[in-house]
This record gives structure tokens, C-alpha cells and sequence, in this order.
């Protein structure tokens, strides 16, 4: 018995099996990991593209057109991004170019909601009132004549009441010391910068029409959904189980 134990043909049959073990295990990962052709198909291509038109309409009827360059300086640079780091897929032929421009727009006017802010005037409620005397109509008595009517009238401040400020500026800072924050692991100051950049953008906030905009990230979420590996990956999982 000791000599069945100590036989080197046992060794190597262990040494058989469990790299044959090994290697279905590295071909299941290679399954999984989208290098084989045994994985769930993906989505046609024209299925992310009709749900980022769809996605673009609701945005404009809920927000409007993105008017300002930072919003399609940030999207430009997430979507760069996420190609080059292969968090989305490029579709392949004729709807290449189509689905990077509805990315590109749908992430415009998502950009809006963060960096929607605009030019505001803070103090245009701050006016000084002033009595105006008002001139007698023509062909009135003698009475209107001799005692005017005075009236009270509000009027700006040069300098103060027609003063401006560039909202999405002030947003593009918070939003990238929030993201700062976040990548050094400084929790704390990333999330009262985060706190900061909420309260600012409230007043953008009140003007949406939030019916449209909750559909706007709906449609987006779902078009940009399907275009990530991660479908495909959750495909591959439930076909390999």
C-alpha cells in the first residue's frame, strides 16, 4: 500500500488533473471576461442609440439646451474617458459616430443638473425707493395743477442691484474639489464641498420641470447601461450558470 502512495504515476495523474481543472478555470474566466465567443450576445446597436435620442428629447423638454462651454467640456472629457478606459463599448459600422454624438449631448444635459447654475444676480431685490412726481394730464382742472400727484417707485442700485455672478462657475469649482476629495480619500472635505454644490445649485434646480427630467435619467441611465460591459458581463455569468 505504502508503494501505491509513494508511486510517482499517482503524482503525475494529481498534477494531470488538477491542470486540466486549472485550465477549464482560466477559459471560464476568459468566457467571462468577454475574450470568448461562448457569452450572451450584446445588445444591437441601435437599441442605447434610440433610448439616447429619446433621452436627449426629454432634456431639452425638462431643461433646455446646455448653453454654457463648461457643460460640454466636462462631457466631452467623460466620454473620452470612458471610451479610453473601455467603460463603454464602441459600436462597430455605421453607428459608431451617432452613438458617441448622443453620448456626447446626453451627457451635456446631464451636465446641466451639476453645472446648470447660469449667470444670477443675487441682489437684484435690493432697490432704493424714490417719489416721482407725476406730470398733469393735459386738459385737467386747475386743482391737479396746482397739487401733483407723487407716487413711490423702486429703483436699482448702480452698481449692486444689476451685479452678476457666473453661477456654473462656482459649480465647476465645487464640483472639482469634490472630485479632488474623493480621489485623495479626503471624505470629509469631499462631502461638505459636495453639501456646498447641492445648496448652490438649488435655485437651477426649482426652474426644471422635474416630470421631464426624471424620464431624461431614466432613458440615459438605460441607453448608457446597455452600452457597458457590465451587461455583457451579466449576461455571460447567467449563460455560463
Amino acid at each position: 500500500m505504502n508503494k501505491e502512495l509513494n508511486d510517482p504515476t499517482n503524482d503525475d495523474l494529481e498534477r494531470a488533473i488538477i491542470s486540466r481543472r486549472v485550465l477549464r478555470l482560466e477559459e471560464r474566466l476568459d468566457r467571462l471576461e468577454g475574450g470568448s465567443a461562448g457569452g450572451g450576445p450584446a445588445p444591437h446597436p441601435a437599441w442605447p442609440l434610440a433610448l439616447g435620442c429619446i433621452a436627449a428629447a426629454f432634456g431639452y423638454l425638462g431643461m433646455g439646451a446646455p448653453m454654457h462651454p463648461y457643460q460640454y467640456l466636462f462631457s466631452g472629457l467623460l466620454v473620452l474617458l470612458a471610451y479610453h478606459r473601455g467603460s463603454l463599448r464602441l459600436p462597430k459600422g455605421v453607428w459608431r459616430w451617432p452613438q458617441v454624438a448622443v453620448n456626447f449631448l446626453a451627457l451635456s444635459q446631464f451636465f446641466m443638473i451639476v453645472l446648470g447654475g447660469g449667470v444670477r444676480h443675487p441682489f437684484a431685490w435690493f432697490k432704493a425707493p424714490a417719489v416721482v412726481k407725476d406730470a398733469p394730464p393735459d386738459g385737467g382742472s386747475w386743482y391737479r395743477a396746482l397739487v401733483p400727484d407723487y407716487t413711490v417707485q423702486w429703483h436699482s442700485i448702480p452698481g449692486l442691484s444689476d451685479w452678476s455672478v457666473d453661477i456654473t462657475k462656482v459649480q465647476a469649482f465645487l464640483l472639482i474639489a469634490t472630485l479632488a476629495g474623493s480621489l485623495f480619500r479626503f471624505s470629509g472635505f469631499a462631502s461638505i464641498t459636495a453639501l456646498a454644490l447641492l445648496i448652490i445649485s438649488i435655485p437651477a434646480y426649482l426652474t426644471f420641470t422635474w416630470d421631464w427630467v426624471v424620464l431624461f435619467l431614466m432613458c440615459g441611465s438605460l441607453s448608457l447601461y446597455l452600452q457597458t460591459r457590465v451587461w455583457t458581463f451579466s449576461r455571460r455569468v447567467n449563460n455560463l450558470s
